[in-house]
């Protein structure tokens, strides 16, 4: 492949600027590398929510999704099966897919052995596939690849991953790949499991951002070297914090509406409170597929006047600080943003056990209180605990600030540097 234009130090892939922990991380990581003098480029691959982070002055920024949506508009490739009487226009497209999903179904066995770097008709057929199945986003981000280079790239999210080890499949730049969930409980469609297990041997690092995550991707990836690569997180000015809690009121969840989340669990139990703590409100801080949905439980529940969907905000600090208890009642997690931004702002936080993530920074009672996952009358009773023991939560939110330090870019940063080396 010939790249006509100057190498960028450090590129970070991503599905798209909307909101989301990964996005979130990404740009920390930009604005770090920035400071230490790399030039850094932010890709986007699909057009997608409405940019939700603001972007670091100086980041050079290419977004891939007009071109991809532009693409997808045409009748050939309309994710809409009333329009998609241009299949038939474009047979060859046509075909194309429906051989790759042939190929990844019952005739998987052939690409076994397939192994990145090598110029075989297995990786030949294989690249065909990804390309046949995904469409547009493959195309757009190999022709950048052609126009430009990278001495490094991180990606994130699983698709956005198995695109960039497709493209760089023959290519001999330092691939880090950011896994941030357990990849046992996605649920991708087919093919992309198939996929993920044969493109993850492009990587040179596959990185989870916890023990749970990386011990889900143990049995089932050939990376070189599996890696934790922690998520940063810059800690909060401690005069914000200090001396504000323990007179605060109110729940706050900072979260995506998508099931995982387990938002209606919380709804839930907010509707089992009883005593003083029916004075606490909750906010909730995001937006996502399931609000319409949530919204109708609230209302059914009768707590439309003690629940307030906020929607997404640019700013989940404010509502952070404005709160007395964090809750998280995940189904499953990898390592949260929005809990470690929590702590490191000194609240007392609440999350479930079915959260591998979370469990490997909060311990029950000494910097958070955990309750079993699926069960609205234990979450309650840890939210009446906290809501009306001031102490408690003064205690626990002093704690778990303390354990975030761990966090900080003093310490994350090295560990980031380390695995961006090439070796």
């Amino acid at each position: 492949m010939t790249k006509t234009s100057t190498s960028d130090d450090l590129w970070l892939v991503l599905p798209h600027l909307g909101p989301g922990g990964a996005q979130k991380v990404a740009l920390l990581a930009a604005s770090y590398f920035m400071a230490k003098g790399w030039r850094v480029r932010l890709v986007t691959m699909l057009p997608g929510p409405a940019q939700a982070h603001a972007i670091p002055e100086g980041l050079l920024v290419t977004d891939l999704g007009p071109a991809v949506d532009a693409l997808w508009k045409r009748d050939h490739w309309n994710r809409s099966f009333i329009a998609r009487g241009g299949p038939f226009l474009a047979p060859k497209r046509l075909l194309h897919r429906l051989a790759a999903r042939v190929l990844m179904g019952p005739f998987l066995g052939l690409f076994e052995p397939v192994q990145p770097g090598q110029r075989d008709w297995r990786s030949q057929l294989l690249r065909w596939c990804v390309v046949g199945i995904d469409g547009p986003p493959s195309w757009q981000l190999e022709t950048l690849l052609q126009q430009g280079s990278a001495s490094r790239v991180v990606s994130f999210l699983s698709r956005t991953n198995m695109r960039i080890c497709s493209a760089l499949w023959w290519d001999d730049c330092h691939l880090v790949v950011s896994e941030r969930n357990d990849v046992r409980r996605q649920g991708l469609p087919f093919p992309w499991p198939s996929f993920r297990r044969l493109l993850y041997r492009r990587a040179d690092v596959l990185t989870a951002n916890s023990e749970g995550v990386m011990e889900s991707l143990v049995p089932l990836f050939q990376a070189r070297q599996l890696a934790l690569l922690p998520n940063p997180l810059p800690m909060p000015d401690v005069g914000l914090v200090s001396g504000h809690k323990n007179a605060l009121t109110g729940f706050v969840t900072v979260a995506r509406l998508v099931p995982q989340k387990g938002i209606d669990v919380l709804i839930s139990a907010l509707a089992q409170l009883s005593g003083d703590a029916t004075a606490w409100p909750l906010a909730l801080v995001g937006d996502g597929p399931e609000r319409q949905q949530l919204e109708q439980q609230t209302v059914q529940a009768g707590l439309q006047e003690r629940v307030t969907f906020f929607g997404h905000r640019h700013d989940p600090q404010t509502f952070l600080f404005k709160a007395g208890v964090f809750v998280l009642p995940s189904r499953f997690e990898g390592m949260p943003n929005a809990l470690l931004e929590a702590m490191a702002a000194g609240l007392a936080v609440v999350v479930t056990d079915a959260s591998p993530g979370p469990l490997e920074v909060v311990k029950d009672g000494v910097n958070g209180l955990v309750v079993p996952s699926e069960d609205p009358k234990a979450l309650a009773k840890a939210m009446e605990r906290l809501a009306t023991d001031p102490v408690l939560r003064a205690q626990l939110g002093s704690n778990a600030r303390e354990t975030l330090h761990q966090m900080d870019w003093p310490v994350v940063g090295p560990i980031w540097e380390a695995l961006l080396e090439a070796p």
